[in-house]
Order: structure tokens, then sequence, then C-alpha cells
């Protein structure tokens, strides 16, 4: 019987740099859309986050099949410098049904960096802490879906997370709600 594990890795880029941070590289918009076709064929679920010319990857799968992948990873020319950073077994897969989803979190990424006193993504200097804390980001962020990439030949504009600002309208849209219904029961 097969075991379920987690395999996080981190690398550098080879792929040009669009000099903003958000943008996603045509390549990486590549990267994800194979990704996603392939892992959907080998059960293999995880998250993508590329920033600062690093890429910060969690999948979650069968022990074989990861291991497998993360072969053929090691000889893809649009990164070097593997290195696992986490490798465990687990109970189940945290993300759900997503083959590969990239989390255009910038702006939380941005202030867990500046909590742990750093300025620039670089997940080879992060500690333990730090990578839980990524996880955790990659887990609950906001997911770019396949239908808001290019045919690859053009680069897509990074949605800014927005989750405080959307739970506060939320909230302030679920109050004038709530007042406007109490005003009509009353009068």
């Amino acid at each position: 019987m097969s075991k379920l594990v987690q395999l996080v890795y981190i690398s550098r880029s080879n792929l040009p740099e669009m000099g903003r941070n958000d943008i996603i590289a045509p390549q990486v918009a590549q990267i994800l859309s194979k990704s996603r076709r392939n892992n959907r064929a080998r059960r293999i679920v995880g998250a993508l986050y590329y920033g600062n010319g690093f890429f910060y990857q969690c999948l979650e799968g069968e022990e074989k099949d990861l291991l497998a992948l993360y072969e053929t990873l090691k000889t893809d020319p649009r990164h070097t410098d593997l290195l696992i950073v986490s490798f465990k077994p687990i109970e189940q897969k945290s993300f759900g049904e997503w083959e590969m989803k990239y989390v255009p979190a910038e702006r939380d990424i941005n202030r867990m960096l500046s909590a742990f006193g750093m300025s620039k993504f670089d997940p080879y200097r992060f500690d333990e802490r730090m990578n839980k804390q990524m996880l955790q980001l990659l887990l609950r962020g906001p997911e770019l879906a396949q239908d808001d990439f290019a045919s690859g030949d053009q680069a897509m504009p990074v949605q800014k997370c927005a989750c405080r600002e959307w739970k506060l309208a939320t909230l302030v849209l679920a109050v004038l709600l709530c007042a406007g219904l109490i005003r009509q029961v009353i009068s």
C-alpha cells in the first residue's frame, strides 16, 4: 500500500526576470498549465509560489509518484539548486483537488518576511517557522485560476491578495443589510 506524503522544495529560477513583482512570467504560466495537466493524471496536488527569482512548491500525493516527479524536476532547465525543505507522511491531502494552485499573495508574503526581518523573498534563508508560515499562506491564499492565464505568450498581472479587504467589505455589507431589515421590522 502506498502512502501519502507531502514534499516541499525550493529552487532558483533560470527564467528571465520580468522586472516587476506583480507579473507572472509567461514561462511560469506555462509551467502551471502543464503541471495541472500532468498532476491530474498522477493524482498529485499542491501549490506554487514564484517570487524574486525563486520557486517555492508544495506537492502532495503517493510517495512513489512524488519521488518520480522530483527526479524529473531535478532535470528541468528552468530552475536550479533544488532543495527539499520538507518530506513527510500525511493523513490526507491539504490542497483538495488543486492539481497546482498558484498563490499570488505578494502582500501577505511581504508581511511575513517583514515579521521575520527580511525584505526580499529568499526561501533559502527560511528557518522551520518561516517554512510553516509559508505553507499556511499557500493553503489559505487566493488562487489564480487557469482561466486567468494567457496562452503563455504574454505576462499576466498578479492579483494582489485582498483577503482582509474582502472580509471587511462583507462585514460592512452584512451590517447594512441587517440594519435595513431591522428598520423594516420596526416600521
